[in-house]
C-alpha cells in the first residue's frame, strides 16, 4: 500500500512538474546500475548534493527540478548529485559499485524522433 502511494505521488509530481498550459510533457529517468556520472571539465554545472535520501527520493528531486538532467545516487553514503548538465557533452559515465545513476529524458524529444 506503501508503495502504491509513493508511486501515485510520483508519477502525479512528474505530470504536474512538466506540464504547460498548451500540453503535457514528461520527464522520464533511465537508470543505469552500477555507473556514476562524473564530470571533470571546467564547463560543468556544480552538482546539488542532497544527503540522507533514498534513491526514489533522488529521483523525485530531480523530476521536480527544471534544469536536472542527470542524477548519481551513491548508494553507500545515501547521498545524491543533480546536475543540469547534458552528459553526452561534458562528462563522463563511469563503472563504479554502488552508484546508480538517471538520465533525463524529455518526451517530447521522443516523440519528436517518431
Amino acid at each position: 500500500m506503501k508503495h502504491t502511494i509513493m508511486l501515485f505521488m510520483l508519477v502525479t509530481i512528474i505530470i504536474i512538474a512538466q506540464s504547460d498550459s498548451q500540453n503535457t510533457n514528461t520527464l522520464l529517468l533511465s537508470q543505469i546500475n552500477d555507473v556514476r556520472y562524473q564530470c571533470l571539465v571546467s564547463g560543468c554545472s556544480i552538482p546539488m548534493i542532497i544527503f540522507g535520501t533514498n534513491s526514489k527520493a533522488c529521483q523525485i528531486a530531480c523530476l521536480t527540478n527544471m534544469n536536472c538532467r542527470i542524477v548519481t545516487f551513491d548508494q553507500a553514503n545515501n547521498k545524491c548529485e543533480l546536475f543540469a548538465d547534458v552528459p553526452s557533452q561534458y562528462g563522463s559515465l563511469i563503472a563504479q559499485a554502488d552508484f546508480v545513476t538517471f538520465i533525463a529524458i524529455d518526451n517530447r524529444q521522443l516523440s519528436a524522433r517518431k
